[in-house]
């Protein structure tokens, strides 16, 4: 979690509105190694760390040159860089005035460089907004998970995995940051406000995931997603037990309790360890072989008027079929006599390949 941020309050310390490790960086006098820094970061402390020694290398010279007390070296290096042009404070020997003419030298290559660093950064800044932004605009059956926090994180990681489109909606910049430098797709601001919703396509998203720790947030998103898309699918988090009813009025489809999945977990991880460690090897390994997907069959597709006994899923995409959603009833182990129909959601199990084959009898009608 970043420094100074709280997740369960609205306040955050300024150390958690910056960057947090150009926060640590001048915090410590720059102790912390500058390889370990971001590009950006580490050329803002390179700068900083030329001009900190640009000052000391000019009061030392001319401390050295003139034998100048260390305040008047210090005046004179600052009021020589600046280009104030207040003069001497005492008169140059001559030893000085090629000394000060080496130094303003040095200070103009310096500032410089600073300066197209700046303006680098700037350009950079701009540029990387421009091409994200035109990559929002383009996204089509996306999710839209608002807020970026440990839950939200989980979210786009498993997003990520499955090759689902995204984009984060996030108010904290420091998470923002985190996002960007992770690859995703990201929107600096309230998810619970209009114009930040429209700018994350909502007309066009096919599902909104609500990850904030807030409880009525949450309820504010939902309210105001289902106002731009009354065909939108949202799944919320809910911390506290009371809220999931007024979620779901709200209009969330899915409500999911985290201390209560917690706690259903904890008990079969000790009664049911086995299916625990299956599940979790199925569901969440990232590159494993064996994968549960969820498949919704087209008017299109063959399966349509035909029974789990003769469409010969198995024998064809080589997926097994372990339940199907039918007329809004869920039907697990179904019966070899259900006939298949349009809209059908089949939960099956196989390989990537395996269900890659379902998907396609799942869509398209063989002639």
């Amino acid at each position: 979690m970043p420094r100074g941020l709280d997740l369960n309050s609205n306040r955050v310390t300024a150390a958690s509105r910056i960057d947090p490790v150009v926060y640590d960086t001048f915090r410590s006098l720059g102790i912390i190694a500058v390889a370990e820094l971001s590009s950006l970061n580490r050329r803002i402390v390179i700068d900083v760390m030329r001009v900190a020694g640009l000052v000391c290398f000019g009061t030392t010279g001319f401390m050295v040159v003139e034998h100048w007390d260390w305040l008047d070296s210090l005046y004179m290096t600052v009021t020589t860089m600046t280009t104030v042009g207040y003069g001497e404070v005492h008169p140059l020997s001559y030893g000085g005035k090629i000394f000060t003419i080496t130094f303003i030298l040095f200070s103009v290559a310096v500032a410089a460089y600073v300066l197209s660093d700046i303006v680098q950064a700037l350009l950079s800044f701009d540029l990387r907004g421009k091409r994200m932004k035109e990559k929002i605009v383009k996204l089509k059956e996306h999710q839209i998970v608002c807020g970026f926090g440990r839950t939200g994180q989980e979210v786009c990681d498993h997003f990520r995995i499955s090759n689902v489109q995204f984009v984060v909606v996030e108010t904290e910049a420091s998470l923002v940051k985190k996002a960007e430098e992770m690859g995703y797709l990201v929107i600096h601001g309230d998810a619970s406000e209009d114009d930040i919703l429209t700018e994350a396509q909502i007309q066009t998203a096919k599902g909104v995931v609500c990850a904030l720790p807030d409880d009525s947030t949450n309820t504010f998103i939902t309210l105001t997603a289902k106002g731009f898309n009354e065909h939108i699918t949202i799944v919320s988090r809910a911390s506290n037990t009371g809220s999931e009813s007024k979620l779901r009025r709200a209009g969330a489809h899915m409500v999911i309790s985290p201390y209560t999945i917690c706690g259903q977990r904890l008990a079969t991880s000790v009664t049911h360890p086995l299916v625990t460690e299956f599940l979790d090897v199925v569901m969440h390994t990232e590159g494993y072989d064996l994968r549960m997907e969820q498949v919704s069959l087209t008017g299109s597709s063959e399966l349509v008027g035909a029974a789990l006994k003769d469409a010969s899923i198995k024998q064809t995409s080589g997926a097994m079929i372990l339940a199907v959603r039918q007329d809004g009833k869920l039907m697990t182990n179904p019966s070899p006599e259900i006939i298949f129909q349009a809209g059908d959601e089949l939960i099956a199990l196989g390989t990537a390949q395996q269900l890659k084959k379902l998907s396609e009898l799942a869509y398209n009608r063989h002639d």
